[in-house]
Protein backbone atom coordinates (compact mmCIF):
# COMPACT_ATOMS: atom_id res chain seq x y z
CA UNK A 1 0.00 0.00 0.00
CA UNK A 2 2.23 3.04 -1.34
CA UNK A 3 3.03 5.83 1.03
CA UNK A 4 0.61 4.79 3.74
CA UNK A 5 -2.81 5.59 2.31
CA UNK A 6 -5.56 4.61 3.57
CA UNK A 7 -7.15 1.62 1.85
CA UNK A 8 -10.23 1.40 -0.04
CA UNK A 9 -13.22 -0.60 -1.19
CA UNK A 10 -12.62 -1.08 -4.89
CA UNK A 11 -16.04 0.38 -6.73
CA UNK A 12 -17.22 -3.03 -7.25
CA UNK A 13 -17.26 -3.69 -3.08
CA UNK A 14 -20.46 -3.12 -0.95
CA UNK A 15 -20.56 -1.87 2.17
CA UNK A 16 -23.26 -2.82 4.77
CA UNK A 17 -23.72 -1.51 8.29
CA UNK A 18 -25.26 -3.85 10.30
CA UNK A 19 -26.87 -3.39 14.00
CA UNK A 20 -24.96 -2.48 16.82
CA UNK A 21 -21.29 -1.20 14.95
CA UNK A 22 -20.99 -4.09 12.57
CA UNK A 23 -19.63 -3.71 9.33
CA UNK A 24 -19.46 -6.31 6.51
CA UNK A 25 -18.09 -5.55 3.14
CA UNK A 26 -18.53 -7.98 0.21
CA UNK A 27 -17.47 -8.07 -3.15
CA UNK A 28 -18.55 -10.72 -5.78
CA UNK A 29 -15.80 -11.22 -8.34
CA UNK A 30 -12.44 -9.73 -6.00
CA UNK A 31 -10.41 -12.34 -7.41
CA UNK A 32 -10.59 -12.57 -11.46
CA UNK A 33 -11.54 -16.31 -12.54
CA UNK A 34 -7.89 -16.91 -13.97
CA UNK A 35 -6.66 -16.26 -10.52
CA UNK A 36 -8.88 -17.82 -8.44
CA UNK A 37 -8.89 -20.85 -10.67
CA UNK A 38 -4.97 -21.02 -10.05
CA UNK A 39 -5.33 -20.07 -6.10
CA UNK A 40 -7.87 -22.79 -5.77
CA UNK A 41 -5.94 -25.51 -7.30
CA UNK A 42 -2.67 -24.76 -5.40
CA UNK A 43 -3.92 -24.25 -1.92
CA UNK A 44 -6.09 -28.10 -2.51
CA UNK A 45 -2.71 -29.99 -3.97
CA UNK A 46 -0.46 -27.75 -1.46
CA UNK A 47 -1.88 -27.30 2.28
CA UNK A 48 -1.89 -29.58 4.68
CA UNK A 49 -5.16 -30.49 5.21
CA UNK A 50 -6.52 -31.80 8.38
CA UNK A 51 -9.73 -33.41 9.71
CA UNK A 52 -9.92 -32.44 13.47
CA UNK A 53 -12.33 -33.61 16.27
CA UNK A 54 -14.40 -30.50 17.44
CA UNK A 55 -15.17 -29.65 21.15
CA UNK A 56 -17.22 -33.14 21.88
CA UNK A 57 -15.33 -35.11 20.25
CA UNK A 58 -17.00 -35.49 16.86
CA UNK A 59 -14.76 -34.85 13.96
CA UNK A 60 -15.45 -31.59 12.57
CA UNK A 61 -17.27 -31.78 8.90
CA UNK A 62 -14.61 -30.20 6.82
CA UNK A 63 -10.83 -30.17 6.28
CA UNK A 64 -8.79 -27.59 7.97
CA UNK A 65 -5.79 -25.99 7.45
CA UNK A 66 -3.36 -23.14 9.10
CA UNK A 67 -0.83 -20.88 8.52
CA UNK A 68 0.71 -17.67 9.28
CA UNK A 69 3.73 -16.30 10.99
CA UNK A 70 6.25 -18.24 13.44
CA UNK A 71 4.96 -19.23 16.36
CA UNK A 72 1.27 -18.30 16.49
CA UNK A 73 -1.47 -20.67 17.55
CA UNK A 74 -5.09 -20.48 17.21
CA UNK A 75 -6.77 -22.61 19.84
CA UNK A 76 -10.09 -23.98 18.25
CA UNK A 77 -12.69 -26.03 19.41
CA UNK A 78 -10.40 -27.50 22.16
CA UNK A 79 -7.87 -27.89 20.00
CA UNK A 80 -4.28 -25.82 19.47
CA UNK A 81 -3.96 -25.15 15.45
CA UNK A 82 -0.16 -24.24 14.99
CA UNK A 83 1.00 -21.97 12.08
CA UNK A 84 2.61 -23.19 9.22
CA UNK A 85 4.47 -20.86 7.22
CA UNK A 86 2.85 -19.04 4.85
CA UNK A 87 2.72 -20.47 1.10
CA UNK A 88 3.45 -17.89 -2.03
CA UNK A 89 -0.14 -18.50 -2.77
CA UNK A 90 -1.47 -17.40 0.81
CA UNK A 91 0.13 -14.28 0.91
CA UNK A 92 -0.10 -13.14 -2.41
CA UNK A 93 -3.77 -13.17 -1.68
CA UNK A 94 -3.55 -11.51 2.22
CA UNK A 95 -1.79 -8.39 0.16
CA UNK A 96 -4.52 -8.35 -2.07
CA UNK A 97 -6.89 -8.12 1.23
CA UNK A 98 -4.61 -6.05 3.13
CA UNK A 99 -5.11 -3.55 0.03
CA UNK A 100 -8.62 -3.36 0.96
CA UNK A 101 -8.58 -3.37 4.61
CA UNK A 102 -6.95 -5.11 7.76
CA UNK A 103 -3.55 -6.63 8.62
CA UNK A 104 -3.39 -10.00 9.12
CA UNK A 105 -0.86 -13.05 10.21
CA UNK A 106 -2.91 -16.00 10.43
CA UNK A 107 -5.25 -18.09 7.63
CA UNK A 108 -7.13 -20.59 8.96
CA UNK A 109 -8.43 -22.59 5.35
CA UNK A 110 -11.63 -24.55 5.81
CA UNK A 111 -12.33 -27.22 2.85
CA UNK A 112 -15.69 -27.92 2.21
CA UNK A 113 -15.16 -31.48 0.24
CA UNK A 114 -19.55 -31.47 -0.50
CA UNK A 115 -22.83 -30.06 0.92
CA UNK A 116 -22.47 -32.15 3.53
CA UNK A 117 -19.86 -29.99 5.06
CA UNK A 118 -20.19 -27.20 7.08
CA UNK A 119 -19.49 -24.44 9.88
CA UNK A 120 -22.07 -23.93 12.62
CA UNK A 121 -23.23 -20.88 14.04
CA UNK A 122 -20.55 -18.85 15.82
CA UNK A 123 -18.46 -15.68 16.68
CA UNK A 124 -14.83 -15.19 16.38
CA UNK A 125 -14.80 -12.97 19.23
CA UNK A 126 -11.75 -13.96 21.32
CA UNK A 127 -10.39 -11.11 22.60
CA UNK A 128 -6.54 -11.46 21.52
CA UNK A 129 -8.08 -11.38 17.83
CA UNK A 130 -8.25 -7.90 15.79
CA UNK A 131 -11.86 -7.13 14.81
CA UNK A 132 -10.94 -7.54 11.26
CA UNK A 133 -11.39 -10.56 9.37
CA UNK A 134 -10.88 -11.10 5.60
CA UNK A 135 -12.77 -14.27 4.28
CA UNK A 136 -12.08 -15.28 0.66
CA UNK A 137 -13.98 -18.19 -0.65
CA UNK A 138 -12.79 -20.08 -3.89
CA UNK A 139 -14.89 -22.88 -5.89
CA UNK A 140 -18.28 -24.02 -5.46
CA UNK A 141 -21.16 -21.31 -4.47
CA UNK A 142 -22.37 -21.81 -0.79
CA UNK A 143 -24.45 -19.57 1.36
CA UNK A 144 -22.96 -17.58 4.04
CA UNK A 145 -25.48 -16.62 6.91
CA UNK A 146 -24.72 -13.99 10.08
CA UNK A 147 -27.57 -13.83 12.64
CA UNK A 148 -27.71 -11.13 15.14
CA UNK A 149 -27.51 -12.22 18.83
CA UNK A 150 -30.05 -10.34 20.89
CA UNK A 151 -33.06 -9.35 17.40
CA UNK A 152 -32.21 -12.77 15.35
CA UNK A 153 -31.90 -10.65 12.27
CA UNK A 154 -30.66 -12.48 10.00
CA UNK A 155 -28.90 -11.96 6.61
CA UNK A 156 -27.79 -14.53 3.74
CA UNK A 157 -24.99 -14.22 1.10
CA UNK A 158 -24.44 -15.91 -1.69
CA UNK A 159 -20.11 -16.60 -1.91
CA UNK A 160 -19.19 -17.55 -4.58
CA UNK A 161 -15.58 -18.47 -6.96
CA UNK A 162 -13.18 -15.16 -6.03
CA UNK A 163 -16.02 -13.81 -3.41
CA UNK A 164 -14.41 -11.53 -0.87
CA UNK A 165 -15.98 -10.68 2.40
CA UNK A 166 -14.62 -8.36 5.04
CA UNK A 167 -16.12 -8.70 8.60
CA UNK A 168 -15.32 -5.62 10.60
CA UNK A 169 -16.50 -3.18 13.22
CA UNK A 170 -18.04 -4.82 16.28
CA UNK A 171 -20.01 -7.40 13.86
CA UNK A 172 -17.69 -10.42 16.10
CA UNK A 173 -19.04 -9.01 19.25
CA UNK A 174 -23.13 -9.04 18.28
CA UNK A 175 -23.69 -11.21 15.54
CA UNK A 176 -22.98 -14.86 14.64
CA UNK A 177 -22.12 -15.92 11.15
CA UNK A 178 -22.27 -20.07 9.59
CA UNK A 179 -21.87 -21.91 6.56
CA UNK A 180 -25.04 -24.40 6.79
CA UNK A 181 -25.18 -27.95 5.02
CA UNK A 182 -27.03 -28.17 1.81
CA UNK A 183 -28.34 -31.24 0.14
CA UNK A 184 -27.87 -29.30 -3.44
CA UNK A 185 -25.26 -31.33 -5.46
CA UNK A 186 -22.42 -28.54 -4.79
CA UNK A 187 -18.81 -29.17 -5.87
CA UNK A 188 -15.62 -28.24 -3.21
CA UNK A 189 -14.99 -24.85 -1.68
CA UNK A 190 -11.97 -24.08 0.02
CA UNK A 191 -12.57 -20.61 2.26
CA UNK A 192 -9.83 -18.49 3.76
CA UNK A 193 -10.53 -16.29 6.79
CA UNK A 194 -7.77 -14.19 7.37
CA UNK A 195 -6.90 -13.11 11.25
CA UNK A 196 -4.70 -10.70 13.57
CA UNK A 197 -3.56 -12.65 16.67
CA UNK A 198 -2.29 -10.40 18.59
CA UNK A 199 -0.30 -13.01 21.43
CA UNK A 200 1.19 -16.23 20.61
CA UNK A 201 -1.46 -18.30 21.98
CA UNK A 202 -4.79 -17.80 21.75
CA UNK A 203 -7.37 -19.79 23.96
CA UNK A 204 -11.31 -20.40 23.46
Amino acid sequence: MPDGDTPMPSKNMRTIQLADGGILLSEDAFLPTDLADRAFTRLRDECAWEQKPGIFGHMQPRLIATYGEPGLIYRYSGRDNVALPWTPTLLEIKQKIEAVQGEYNYCLLNRYRSGLDSMGMHADDEPEMGNVIGSLSLGATRTFRIRHNTTKETMKFQVGHGTLIIMAGTMQQFWKHEVPKTKEPVGERINLTFRLITRKELGR
